[in-house]
């Protein structure tokens, strides 16, 4: 995978996540945005396949000095010749009065060949707790406050 088409890809993910955040929270969601890199979410014990690679050193975490990171620190860490995570869960989770805080979840195993058109990334909103819908509909029964769902 090429950087820009890595670029791209992220591009698309990032496409309508704050405004579909934005349904879910009474924060008001700014648009520029930062990103919270946390690296090797995934189980990495099986043998690597065709041009895998892992980097088990590579331990960064919310409080790592390289978060929070811009768009371009982002893809620059996460492109490696070539090759990106196998897969980035891409989350609103928290904002300030300034910017929305993207976080990219990320799996420990990079490769240039993946599966998906649109590259590595999975968006999905915001982490909201159970009793925040009804358990009939599974409905939101109401907006929520997003730096407060995600510090308990």
């Amino acid at each position: 995978m090429t950087k820009e088409d890595f670029k791209i890809n992220l591009e698309k993910a990032l496409k309508g996540l704050l405004d579909f955040t934005q349904e879910m929270v009474t924060n008001k969601l700014p648009h520029d945005y930062k990103f919270i890199i946390k690296t090797n979410c995934s189980y990495d014990g099986n043998e690597l396949e065709n041009d895998e690679e892992i980097y088990p050193d590579d331990k960064i975490n919310e409080t790592n000095s390289i978060n929070p990171a811009t768009k371009s620190t982002a893809i620059d860490y996460l492109w490696r010749n070539g090759k990106v995570p196998q897969w980035i869960n891409v989350q609103v989770s928290s904002c300030d009065a300034n910017f929305s805080y993207i976080t990219l979840e990320c799996c420990g195993r990079y490769s240039a060949f993946l599966n998906h058109k649109d590259g590595p990334f999975r968006g999905s909103g915001p982490s909201i707790p159970y009793r925040y819908y009804d358990s009939n509909t599974e409905k939101l029964l109401h907006k929520v406050d997003l730096n407060t769902i995600n510090k308990s």
